[in-house]
């Protein structure tokens, strides 16, 4: 049976095309649910995941660009305005979504580095092209006046509510930009982090990314918080020691783990309980003069333990469960390497994991160099397929929501060609799920040399 059918295909909500960052030449990325980058080391994954992660949480930090796709949004606004009290209730149509898009595009275009130097919070570093392509208009975006002439919008999760009359320059820009951002990454980056004028909400995020070697941020969150407010608080003496170089996303993270509070219940506990049951123990927030601490309790009632005395997959796997359980609000995750200090059996209940988080709406990015993480994933994509789904997923032990479509899931191979460049390709998806030439090359090496040594000499 096959894995899709191309006339019922769904739409992704839009397609990022990337012109050369660190060594990537050229990308285009389709925003699934599920998208795996893969590939050898030092071959940008990392930084495309980084810049999309940007693209989500940063852009409010842009100006907007006033080109013509923007005035013709300011005259649209300004005329619904002028026709309200006839008709109060109205509809972004689609050339006008075709506009914000534009908006955006134009913004984008320039401001791609800026964006760039703010993503990776390192002057001068820079990105040739940052696009979005083929943006889905999907859902409608219905819009109403209110009695005192304030502008909202109802029935999303990123529900938005303008309520300051909307007849100004200023006030008009803010319609103008929230829904541009709106109309080109729809809930994937919320209304709350908009583009420009409006303030961003305190604690909101977009997106989380968590990075790689996480066992360093949990080791480290609480000295490098008082480290560095003793810095910005002493003014005299000798010179104090820098703040580390991170990237925002490191950075959000730190502030992530610092904002933690033991009563905050996030969007996913129940995908956090099975992960902790799947390694024996409690992850628990504890408030210590003004800092949290995470502490790891196992089940069977040893004492609780301090991540420094933990275990390497405690501690990479913490900011994942801790994030799962008392974060709320964010509509993408990021999570480079989750194989990372896993056992094969852990890995495997990480990708259910995963694939419940798919079922109930997140989008979950990743980079991988595990082959048994991926094969879990294809085996997902084969129970979305199955004539007998319900039966298989019993006979296996799995639940009704352990699925995935073919088309909640995207996975891009990245090389260095001779020339040391990367080159960026879709993998194509097959009915054993995704095609991974990456990993089957080397398991094929990898099989030839087991072969070869287990011929007797006599006979070699």
């Amino acid at each position: 049976m096959a894995l899709w059918h191309d006339e019922h295909a769904m739409q992704p909500p839009w397609k990022l095309v990337v012109d050369d960052l660190g060594r990537i030449g050229h990308a285009e990325i389709e925003a699934r649910p599920l998208l795996l980058f893969v590939g050898d080391n030092n071959t940008g994954k990392t930084y495309l995941a980084s810049l999309m992660w940007g693209l989500l949480s940063l852009t409010g930090e842009l100006p907007v660009a006033h080109g013509d796709a923007y005035q013709r949004c300011v005259a649209w606004i300004e005329e619904r305005y002028a026709r309200r009290e006839q008709e109060p209730s109205f509809e972004v149509t689609a050339a006008v979504h075709a506009d914000l898009v534009q908006i955006v595009n134009d913004t984008l275009r320039e401001q791609g580095a800026a964006l760039a130097e703010r993503t990776f919070n390192r002057p001068g570093f820079n990105v040739g092209k940052v696009e979005l392509r083929d943006v889905a208009r999907s859902e409608k975006m219905p819009l109403h006046w209110t009695a005192t002439d304030g502008l909202s919008m109802a029935g999303k999760p990123s529900a938005v509510h303008w309520s300051f009359p909307a007849n100004s320059t200023d006030q008009r820009a803010a319609i103008i930009e929230s829904l541009a951002k709106l109309a080109a990454f729809g809930d994937r980056a919320g209304a709350h982090a908009v583009i420009g004028s409006l303030p961003p909400v305190p604690g909101f995020r977009s997106a989380v990314f968590l990075p790689a070697s996480r066992t360093g941020f949990m080791l480290l969150y609480r000295s490098l918080a008082q480290r560095l407010s003793h810095n910005a608080l002493v003014k005299t003496g000798d010179a104090q020691p820098q703040a580390p170089d991170l990237t925002r996303p490191a950075v959000d993270l730190v502030d992530l783990l610092l904002g933690l509070r033991p009563d905050a219940v996030g969007a996913y506990p129940d995908e956090a309980a099975l992960l902790e049951a799947a390694i024996g123990g409690k992850f628990s927030v504890r408030s210590d003069i003004g800092l949290t601490e995470v502490v790891y309790e196992h089940t069977v009632g040893e004492p609780a333990l301090p991540m420094q005395l933990s275990s390497s997959l405690v501690t990479e796997l913490a900011p994942v469960i801790l994030t799962l359980r008392h974060v709320s609000g964010y509509q993408v995750l990021i999570i480079e390497e989750p194989d990372a200090h896993l056992h094969p059996k852990l890995q495997r209940v990480l990708a259910q994991v995963i694939v419940r988080l798919i079922r109930k709406g997140l989008f979950v990015w990743i980079t991988t160099h595990s082959e048994n993480f991926c094969q879990q994933i294809n085996n997902f994509m084969k129970l979305g397929a199955h004539p007998r789904r319900a039966e298989m997923q019993k006979k296996l032990g799995y639940e009704a929501n352990d699925y995935l479509d073919v088309d909640d899931v995207g996975g891009y191979q990245f090389e260095a060609d001779a020339a040391g460049r990367t080159v960026v390709t879709e993998m194509k998806k097959m009915p054993e799920g995704l095609a991974m030439p990456t990993f089957n090359r080397e398991l094929a090496a990898l099989t030839n040399e087991v072969i070869a040594l287990d011929v007797p000499e006599d006979e070699a």
